[in-house]
């Protein structure tokens, strides 16, 4: 159903979490007996495309409707079943159905599946509401992590961060531990874990119980993955506040990557196909992103969707190079699709012509429609970074990372404060500024309170207090953390090469996320037990673990089968977890580090969510 989730050799075969979330689905609906409707919570519209296909809800007669707060259902339904989040707020929706549903429809039934539990409060809203008895099964569905491609996992939890560190919820932390022990039913026993931060060290001690929990129920034999890097957002907040400029980073801050989906309108886009417009064009030997206007669960027929993922082999070879090789490789590609397009045939014998007519014109013609496309999505993206503001806004973010006058207020953000830009725009650059300096002065924070106050209004006081909460607003310490690794672990890299890079911080042009050098070092011999004394200064603890065969947490066996005289030759499997979000320029870095030979290793990467510049602010600006 979802091939490009088996990867191209990996040992991790991320097909099978798929399979099992869509089993798990199947088994569920088919306890409810009679016709169905599926409504869903918009939360969940994402997360259920990336395990099934409109097939299996067509070929057993179910429709699907979104939640809204005033739903149109055929009488002739006797069962509707709820597929939502855990949340209070969603339960008067549901309440309001059932008690329109008593007018209008005798003998239907009403179901709700949580994801990924079930919740005392939703249960009890119900009760309050009177309607707690119109529903026949309140089940659980267990999707913790689910697959966004070959290798990565994420919990699909855009406020997570806030969740934890503003609003004190944790129960996305217990969520990823649960999803970690299912990973290893599937996986088989990790035996090395190492981590960094307080909530990371939380979701651990959570996975280590569960396991323990169940050690009579599993053999406890070790599995494919060799190690668990455990990572809390909270110990490097400068990163996800960086401009990525990675062509897959850049196309999910400006326009959002849902769930592997890109949506634009069609008038961007050439309609026959052809490759022009802005003097890029595409690169590499693979298929183009397949339009699936139709076929998404509840499609939007007005955008045209672009699938992004490695399935699509153009985009694979394009996601994680430097923005400036992108526009390289597109333009190759379109001068090599042309020269094959429109070779004399003068030579060739009959035969040969239908060969190439019947075998390579096909082939040559998807790979003209992915380049159209990507040619397309690049000249978009080339009119946003020649943009004024955004270059100005990269320069000020980039002194900030050199350490540059982070004592002191400013111009650049008081002129931006003064010409009353978009809040988001001038609250990311004062926390990354922040950031950088390990904390501000009291002095320098209530002078940047007083202007945006000023500007913005008494309201955006709200907003400061949830950024002083999550971390990207605070009191200096005596500790330069920051300052102390950007040396120590070379996090600015001055003399950085974009096209053909030879170091992680070509995915900001001369930054490497600290995350992604934390791994990169631990990948070193005594990798672990030499960083831990460098990163002491960051926040919260750091910890190693080793679950030995007692732990009980086992499964089958679903990655390669190796014997003992190959394990030299095989890479070694690591799970990287990052708890409270990662950013795609973070997942370019590692797949970076895994296309190095020399460090023979193969990543998962499994978080909460991916997360942008704009997304991971906008998350701590709601109220």
């Amino acid at each position: 159903m979802f091939p490009h989730l088996k990867g191209h050799g990996q040992r991790v075969n991320l097909q099978l979490l798929q399979e099992a979330a869509c089993r798990e689905l199947v088994q569920l609906l088919e306890r409810i007996e009679g016709s169905k409707v599926i409504v869903l919570d918009e939360e969940m519209i994402g997360p259920l495309d990336l395990v099934t296909r409109p097939k299996l809800f067509a070929d057993r007669g179910i429709r699907l409707l979104a939640l809204k707060p005033e739903l149109h259902l055929p009488r002739e339904v006797a069962n509707v079943v709820y597929v939502v989040r855990p949340r209070v707020a969603l339960m008067e929706q549901l309440a309001a159905h059932v008690k329109a549903g008593g007018r209008s429809a005798t003998g239907r039934q009403y179901h709700i599946l949580f994801a990924p539990r079930r919740s005392c409060l939703c249960i009890s809203q119900l009760e309050v509401s009177g309607v707690l008895g119109s529903f026949g099964r309140i089940e659980e569905l267990a999707w913790n992590y689910l697959p966004l491609d070959a290798d990565v996992v994420s919990m699909e939890l855009p406020n997570a961060f806030r969740d934890v560190s503003v609003d004190g919820d944790t129960s996305s932390l217990y969520q990823a531990a649960v999803g970690l022990v299912q990973l290893q039913r599937l996986y088989g026993r990790i035996p090395k874990i190492y981590g960094k931060g307080e909530f990371a060290h939380r979701v651990w001690e959570h996975a280590k119980q569960l396991g323990r929990d169940e050690r009579t129920l599993y053999n406890g034999d070790k599995g494919v993955v060799d190690q668990l890097i455990l990572l809390d957002r909270g110990i490097d907040l400068l990163s996800p506040l960086a401009t990525q400029l990675t062509y897959e980073g850049l196309v999910d801050e400006f326009y959002g990557i849902r769930q592997n989906k890109l949506k634009l309108s069609a008038e961007n886009f050439p309609s026959d196909g052809s490759i022009g417009g802005v003097g890029v064009g595409g690169g590499g030997n693979g298929s183009g992103p397949r339009i699936e206007e139709s076929q998404s669960l509840l499609g939007d027929s007005e955008k045209k969707t672009i699938l992004l993922h490695s399935g699509e082999q153009l985009y694979a070879e394009l996601r994680n190079k430097h923005f400036n090789e992108v526009t390289k490789l597109l333009a190759r590609k379109a001068r090599e699709i042309h020269n094959q397009m429109h070779a004399t045939s003068q030579d060739k014998s009959v035969q040969e012509i239908k060969s190439f007519v019947e075998n390579l014109l096909p082939q040559l013609m998807v790979q003209k429609k992915a380049t159209s496309e990507h040619t397309a999505i690049a000249g978009l993206l080339h009119e946003q970074v020649n943009a004024v503001s955004f270059a100005d806004d990269l320069a000020a973010e980039q002194e900030f990372m050199v350490c540059a006058d982070l004592d002191k207020p400013s111009a650049y953000i008081e002129d931006l404060i003064a010409s009353k830009v978009e809040l988001r725009r001038v609250l990311r650059l004062i926390c990354l500024q922040c950031t950088a300096a390990s904390g501000f002065k009291e002095k320098l924070l209530n002078h940047y309170k007083r202007e945006l106050v000023h500007v913005y209004g008494l309201e955006v006081l709200l907003t400061i207090s949830n950024l002083e909460k999550s971390g990207l607003l605070h009191l200096q310490t005596e500790s330069r953390a920051y300052s102390v690794l950007r040396k120590t672990l070379h996090l600015t890299v001055d003399d950085n090469v974009e096209v053909e890079p030879k170091d992680i911080s070509y995915v900001h042009s001369f930054y490497a996320p600290l995350t992604a050098r934390l791994v990169e070092h631990s990948l070193k011999p005594l990798g672990w037990q030499s960083l831990k004394s460098q990163i002491t200064n960051l926040p919260g603890p750091t910890f190693e673990d080793f679950q030995a065969q007692l732990v009980g947490i086992g499964g089958r066996h679903t990655g390669t089968t190796v014997t003992e005289g190959s394990l030299l030759n095989v890479p070694r499997v690591v799970l990287v977890c990052f708890v409270g979000g990662c950013t795609f320029a973070e997942i370019a870095a590692l797949r970076f580090l895994a296309a190095q030979e020399d460090n023979n290793v193969e990543f998962l990467i499994a978080t909460t969510k991916v997360v942008n510049k704009h997304s991971f602010l906008d998350s701590l600006m709601s109220s």
